[in-house]
């Protein structure tokens, strides 16, 4: 018996952990956002973080926050207009800087 207890409550702090991942992805992505509003640079480590977060989001079924899928969907159709530019090496509009 304690051990369906444990289980439960381990699903119980997954769900809580990825409630956390969303919200923080949900803020971050706010701040992105505002960041590119304003021409200022953009982290690479915030980008890379926005894109772990879609990726473990994901994996387990969770919806992404509006404002990260929004994002997500622009890189997308950006990359299936011209597959060239996600691969650029100069990382245009993202600072190096972690």
């Amino acid at each position: 018996m304690n051990r369906s207890r444990d289980t439960s409550s381990t699903a119980l702090d997954v769900v809580g952990r990825l409630s956390e991942v969303s919200r923080l992805a949900g803020q971050l992505a706010d701040r992105v956002l505002s960041a590119q509003i304003a021409s200022q640079p953009i982290p690479e480590a915030q980008i890379h973080a926005l894109l772990d977060a879609a990726i473990i989001l994901d994996a387990y079924a969770m919806k992404l926050p509006p404002l990260l899928e929004q994002m997500i969907g622009k890189v997308e159709d950006d990359e299936r207009d011209n597959p060239a530019a996600g691969r650029k090496a100069d990382g245009a509009g993202v600072d190096a800087e972690r």
